[in-house]
C-alpha cells in the first residue's frame, strides 16, 4: 500500500504514513509533540490542534505507537484484509528527521471528531482502558525516576563504605608497619626498677595495711598517724628516743593528752589530720582515735569527754569545747572541733578522700610503723606562718626548696626495732617524673652533709656536750646518707634507710640540739673561726685510730674507700691494675654496719675479706702521707712495704 508523506506544521519534519485512509485523523509529531490533522499536503492547509480542531470526543481513541490501534472489534473488521506493516516497517514509515528506518521515533494518532465511514465508534469501556494505560504510564515515569535515584544513591554509599572500608584497612596496616621500635634496654631497666623496688620492701618490719581516714570530718591535708602506745612504751630504746626528743616530744604528749582525753600509753593507734582552708585562717585539726582496751560508756560520757550529748544528730556525738566527740565503738572515737559536729557526724557514713597527689602516698603506707608524716609542700610554704614560729620561717622557705620543683608530697615513716628504719616517699608533681624526681634527690642528700657543716660552724652552743653533739651531727648525716638506698616505684620514689638501733637516739639528740642553737644563731655575718679539741694526727698511722660512722650498704669499694679518705683527711689510691691481677675489681660490693668505729677496724674488715682469698693488701707511704690498696702479687713485684691492718686492733 502506498505510504503518504506530510510534514509537520511546527518542526517541518517528515511523516510518512502507512496508509492513506489515516489522513483526516489527529496525529502527534513526536518531535516536537505538535498535534495536528493529517491532511494532504496540497489539499488541506495545516493548522494547529488548539485553534481548528473541534473538541475531543468524551472517549477518544487514544493512539500509543505508530502502529494503529482499532477502537473495537467491529472497527478491526472493517479495516482492509491486507496486513498491517510490521514493527520495523512502521519505524521506517514513522521518520520524521530522515534517519534510518531502525531509529525513527513513533508518532501518536488521534481520531477526529468525525471519521470516515470505514472507522467504527470509539466504545465508552475501551476509552476508558486506553485513558487508565495512559494514566498508569505517566504514573510509573516519577515511580521509576525515583527508584532509580534511590538505587544510584544506595550503590554510591556502598562504593563510599567500601573505599572508606578499605582506606581505614590500609592505614591500620600502615601504622602497623611503622609502628616505632621498642627500646629493649629501656625496657629491661624499667624490670630492673621495679624487681629492685619489690625487692627493698621485704626490708619493712612491718606489713600493716594502709592508714585509714575514717571517721575524719574533712580532706586532710597534712596526715600525722602514731602509735603511741609503742613510741611512750616502757622499752629503753623508746625511752631514749623520747627522752632525746625534748621540748619537741613533751609537746607532743601534751597535745595528745589534750585532744583525746588519754594518756599516749592507753592509745593503740591515733590519726591526727590538719585541714588548712582558707590562708588567712588558721588550720583545722581532728583525729581518729583506736584504745588499746574497750572502754565503759559511763567513764567516756563522764569522765573523758565530760560533755552534752546531741539528740539531733545520728549518732552518739558529745560536745565539750572546743571539741566533739564521735563514739563511734567501746574502743575507737573521733575528735574535732566543735563547730565541726554536724560534719563529723556525717563522716560516720560518708569518710574523706586524701587529695590525689596524697592518695598515692596514702595507699603506699604501714599503719603498723610507730610514726607517718605525709604532706603536700605547696600547703606547708602556702600556710608556713601558722605550722612555724616567727623564728623557723627561714627555716620552712629552705625545707621547701631543698625538695625543689619536682616533688609534690612527701611521705616520712619510722620504726624502732633491731635497728632504726626510715622509709620515705616522694610523688613527683604532673610536670615531673620519679626519675627526675630521683636524681635530684640524691644530689640533694650528697651535698646535706657539707651544707650542715659549715652551718654548724655559725653556732656556738653554751656547753661542751652542745658542741660535741653538734659538731657529729653532720657526720651522722652522712651516715644517713650512705645507708640510704633509692628505688622507684610506679609513681613515686622509695628511699629506705637502715642504721644501728643506738643510731635512733643519737641522731634524735643531734638534730634537736643542732635545731635549737640554729633558732638563736645568726647565719648573717661570717662563720666564726672554730678551734676543735683534737687537731689532726701527723702520721697516718696515727690516723687510723680516729673514729668514724660506718654503715656500708652495698657500697662499692671505691666509694668506701673515698668516704674514708675524706674522714681522715688522706688520700687513699686504688691500683686498679694490680687488683686485676688477683681477679679482684674497684665495684666489688661492702656492706659493714659498725656505727662508731676506728678507721683501722673498718679497712682491716675489707682488706681481710675472706672473698679475696687474702689477696688484697695496703701500704702506707708517710712520705707522700697516703695509702696504696693493691693486690698481694702487685705489692711484691714492686716492693711495696705490705701494712698488718691486725696490728694495734
Amino acid at each position: 500500500m502506498a505510504t503518504v508523506t506530510i510534514s509537520c506544521p511546527e518542526c517541518s519534519a517528515d511523516l510518512k504514513l502507512p496508509d492513506r485512509k489515516l489522513l483526516g485523523r489527529k496525529g502527534k509529531c513526536p518531535r516536537c509533540e505538535h498535534r495536528f490533522i493529517l491532511t494532504e499536503p496540497d489539499e488541506v492547509e495545516l493548522t494547529l490542534l488548539e485553534d481548528d480542531v473541534p473538541e475531543t470526543p468524551a472517549a477518544p481513541m487514544v493512539g500509543t505507537s505508530a502502529k494503529w490501534v482499532p477502537d473495537a472489534p467491529a472497527a478491526c473488521a472493517a479495516l482492509p484484509t491486507s496486513p498491517l506493516p510490521t514493527d520495523a516497517e512502521s519505524s521506517g514509515a514513522f521518520d520524521f528527521l530522515s534517519t534510518p528506518a531502525s531509529a525513527v521515533p513513533s508518532a501518536d494518532i488521534t481520531p477526529p471528531e468525525s471519521d470516515t465511514a470505514d472507522a467504527a465508534p470509539v466504545t465508552g469501556n475501551a476509552a476508558s482502558r486506553v485513558r487508565d494505560r495512559r494514566k498508569r504510564n505517566k504514573r510509573k515515569g516519577p515511580v521509576i525516576a525515583l527508584l532509580g535515584t534511590g538505587l544510584f544513591v544506595a550503590c554510591m554509599v556502598a562504593l563510599w563504605w567500601q573505599q572508606n572500608s578499605n582506606a581505614k584497612l590500609a592505614a591500620e596496616l600502615a601504622a602497623d608497619a611503622q609502628k616505632p621500635k621498642v627500646n629493649e634496654a629501656w625496657q629491661e631497666e624499667k624490670q630492673v626498677l621495679a624487681d629492685a623496688n619489690e625487692d627493698v620492701q621485704k626490708l619493712s618490719p612491718t606489713t600493716g595495711d594502709a592508714i585509714s581516714l575514717d571517721y575524719l570530718p574533712f580532706t586532710p591535708h597534712l596526715i600525722f598517724h602514731l602509735r603511741p602506745s609503742d613510741v611512750w612504751s616502757a622499752d629503753r630504746k623508746n625511752r631514749e628516743f623520747v627522752a632525746t626528743l625534748g621540748d619537741l616530744g613533751q609537746w607532743l604528749e601534751e597535745q595528745i593528752r589534750d585532744i583525746t582525753r588519754f594518756e599516749p600509753q592507753e592509745i593503740e593507734e591515733l590519726t591526727l589530720a590538719v585541714n588548712f582552708g582558707p590562708r588567712t585562717s588558721p588550720p583545722e585539726v581532728a583525729a581518729v582515735v583506736r584504745l588499746r582496751s574497750e572502754q565503759t560508756l559511763s567513764d567516756l560520757q563522764l569522765n573523758r569527754f565530760r560533755g552534752s550529748r546531741r539528740s539531733d544528730l545520728e549518732g552518739e556525738l558529745y560536745e565539750s569545747d572546743p571539741f566533739s566527740y564521735l563514739l563511734i565503738d567501746r574502743k575507737t572515737f573521733a575528735v574535732a572541733p566543735v563547730t565541726m559536729s554536724d560534719s563529723l557526724a556525717d563522716a560516720r557514713k560518708y569518710p574523706p578522700q586524701a587529695p590525689v597527689d596524697m592518695d598515692v602516698l596514702v595507699r603506699e603506707s604501714d599503719r603498723n610503723r610507730q610514726m607517718t608524716l605525709i604532706f603536700d609542700l605547696l600547703n606547708i610554704d602556702t600556710h608556713r606562718e601558722y605550722i612555724f614560729r616567727e623564728q623557723m620561717q627561714e627555716f620552712a622557705d629552705e625545707f621547701v626548696l631543698w625538695f625543689g620543683k619536682d616533688v609534690q608530697t612527701v611521705g616520712w615513716s619510722l620504726h624502732l626495732g633491731s635497728e632504726l628504719f626510715m622509709e620515705t616517699l616522694l610523688h613527683p608533681n604532673n610536670e615531673s617524673s620519679a626519675l627526675r624526681a630521683q636524681r635530684h634527690v640524691k644530689v640533694q642528700m650528697s651535698k646535706l652533709p657539707e651544707l650542715l657543716q659549715t652551718t654548724a660552724r655559725f653556732m656556738n652552743p653554751p656547753t661542751k656536750g652542745y658542741r660535741e653533739m653538734i659538731g657529729r651531727f653532720p657526720a651522722m648525716i652522712q651516715g644517713v646518707v650512705l645507708g640510704t638506698s633509692t628505688h622507684i616505684g610506679p609513681s613515686y620514689v622509695r628511699m629506705i634507710t637502715l642504721l644501728p638501733d643506738k643510731a635512733a637516739a643519737n641522731l634524735a639528740a643531734a638534730s634537736l640540739f643542732t635545731w635549737n642553737q640554729s633558732v638563736i644563731t645568726d647565719f648573717s655575718g661570717p662563720a666564726p673561726k672554730v678551734s676543735t679539741a683534737k687537731a689532726l694526727p701527723e702520721k697516718i698511722v696515727d690516723r687510723l685510730q680516729m673514729m668514724i660512722y660506718v654503715d656500708f650498704r652495698n657500697m662499692p669499694l671505691q666509694e668506701a674507700l673515698a668516704y674514708i679518705s675524706e674522714e681522715i683527711k688522706t688520700p687513699i689510691e686504688i691500683d686498679g691494675d694490680g687488683l686485676k691481677k688477683a681477679a679482684l675489681t674497684q665495684n666489688m660490693k661492702q656492706s659493714y654496719n659498725f656505727g662508731e668505729a676506728t678507721v683501722l677496724k673498718t679497712l682491716d674488715a675489707i682488706i681481710t675479706n675472706p672473698d679475696y682469698r687474702d689477696m688484697m693488701v695496703m701500704s702506707i707511704d708517710e712520705a707522700a702521707k697516703k695509702i696504696i690498696v693493691t693486690s698481694r702479687p702487685s705489692a711484691t713485684n714492686t716492693g711495696l712495704p705490705i701494712f698488718d691492718t691486725k696490728q694495734g686492733k
